[in-house]
């Protein structure tokens, strides 16, 4: 259930979720939104605000700090974090905080495309070090962990209708709606304009080029992570600085970590097509039957989808 609207007064609430998929254009797609003079998409694209552990503790700054990330006086405010797809505690936390349930928008792509940019993606973090074709091989298809910190769940990642199904048991079919990455690429303003239609905002004559993510490598990829690790405390030695440190003090630390971060140097880095021997094997482990389900919950045939028409 739904709380009473007097309970309605902790949490900045956003209209607009796009919880993933991950690696599937989420930011090409939080970026283009944000060109609609009635949207605010948050400065930060994944807050990961109502998935948090600290969630049901946080204070009035935390609770500030993310009503910040949004413009004032704009009719809808949306935000991205991908992890919301696959984390019941973000499921719980929006059931428990409004009365009205939020939109929702996914966007898919080609769930063994989504696989192969997934891997790509943890290897250029560093933190994949083996061949695509051995992880293919062995990874579990079952098995699914909450995660705090880069995931390598590649195939559980792309079950779409697992996830979805979720959100629709939770929150009703209207208020989601789903578009795929090829769409967006090869009609960009009849698909972005289809989300204008579900939220119930005029459509727009044209939007600019948005350049997705691209393939990067980073380098000295030990010394990120531990910077990384350091900046959002999960590093042990970041709970000895909370004994003698100031809360004001450790938040200036974490913030000037967080923009070394962002300023890391990358380089681009390009990946072979994965071989169709690879592919059909991903299809026949347990896509070929999520996406046959996904086409019978929004009666759509997925045609950009080649590997499954």
């Amino acid at each position: 259930m739904f709380r009473s609207l007097g309970e309605l007064i902790k949490h900045f609430k956003p209209d607009l979720f796009i919880p993933g998929a991950a690696k599937s254009g989420t930011t090409s797609l939080h970026d283009l939104l944000n060109e609609h003079p009635e949207i605010s998409m948050s400065s930060i694209k994944e807050p990961g605000y109502w998935k948090n552990k600290k969630f049901n503790n946080f204070c009035e700054q935390d609770i500030l700090n993310y009503e910040n990330l949004f413009e004032k006086k704009i009719k809808i405010k949306g935000e991205s974090s991908t992890a919301y797809m696959y984390h019941d505690s973000f499921l719980k936390n929006i059931k428990e905080n409004y009365k009205i349930p939020p939109k929702f928008i996914f966007i898919l792509r080609n769930p063994i495309d989504r696989y192969v940019s997934h891997f790509y993606w943890m290897k250029g973090l560093g933190l994949e070090k083996d061949d695509i074709k051995n992880v293919i091989n062995r990874e579990s298809h079952t098995n699914f962990i909450e995660y705090d910190y880069y995931p390598k769940h590649y195939f559980q990642f792309g079950l779409y209708s697992k996830w979805i199904q979720r959100f629709i048991d939770n929150f009703g079919h209207k208020n989601i709606k789903l578009i795929t990455l090829e769409n967006l690429v090869s009609n960009r303003i009849d698909t972005v304009n289809s989300c204008f239609d579900f939220l119930g905002l005029k459509k727009i004559k044209s939007i600019p080029e948005k350049s997705s993510n691209k393939t990067t490598k980073i380098r000295y990829s030990c010394i990120y992570h531990f910077v990384r690790k350091s900046s959002i405390g999960k590093m042990n030695y970041t709970k000895i600085g909370k004994i003698f440190l100031s809360k004001k003090s450790i938040n200036g630390i974490k913030n000037k970590l967080k923009e070394i971060i962002i300023n890391w140097k990358t380089e681009e880095f390009k990946y072979e097509p994965l071989q169709s021997e690879y592919r059909n094997y991903l299809k026949d482990s347990g896509y070929n039957s999520d996406v046959k389900k996904l086409k019978d919950i929004f009666n759509y045939s997925f045609k950009e989808w080649k590997d499954f028409n």
